[in-house]
């Protein structure tokens, strides 16, 4: 799979500078970011003990890991880190990664607060989802495994998202402090 990027988008443009006493800048996008992680773990925990039907159980679980899929790829992950992702096929079946990221001043300006409750929760929802996957499996509740299965790859396509772009723009903020250096280091010397 390839990948490209794009730094420095109009609607990805940094805010003012994080001061970690301040505020988190986005709490809207961080309450919803979590929320949703949340409440789609508590739903399936909790969804047994009001209703007997399992298609209410599937539908509020998968609807709350779709919010949740939906609000980080799209919202959170451009307010609270300053990166976002897609995935697109060409005409030839080829599958590309395409990433846009704030440029290195924008990305010292995230907050940090923000940026470790994004990773951290992001991080966080496979590994909790797999364990119920593998719990009821243990139980031999397959229409349960199906729910987990679901949810499991919606929280991980994120992860596994998030992880590619946050490399790129590493890389690409790197490249570009690197040439900066050299540059200024050639400019000094002539």
């Amino acid at each position: 799979c390839s990948h490209s990027a794009r730094r420095g988008a109009d609607d990805m443009a940094a805010p003012e500078a994080p001061d970690p006493g301040r505020p988190l800048p986005n709490p809207g996008t961080t309450f919803f970011h979590v929320f949703f992680k949340i409440a789609s773990l508590l739903y399936f925990f909790t969804c047994t003990w009001w209703s007997t039907h399992f298609a209410i159980h599937f539908v509020g679980t998968v609807v709350l890991c779709a919010f949740d899929f939906w609000w980080t790829k799209n919202v959170s992950g451009r307010f609270m880190v300053g990166m976002r992702y897609w995935n697109m096929v060409d005409e030839n079946n080829k599958e590309e990664w395409r990433f846009e990221y704030r440029d290195a001043e924008g990305m010292a300006r995230v907050h940090p607060a923000e940026s470790k409750i994004f990773w951290y929760a992001l991080y966080g929802t496979p590994p909790a989802w797999f364990l119920l996957l593998f719990m009821e499996l243990a139980r031999f509740n397959l229409d349960y495994v199906l729910m987990c299965g679901i949810s499991l790859s919606m929280c991980s396509f994120n992860a596994y998202g998030y992880t590619k772009c946050s490399k790129d723009a590493q890389a690409a903020i790197s490249t570009f402090a690197t040439r900066t250096l050299l540059s200024s280091v050639v400019h000094a010397l002539v």
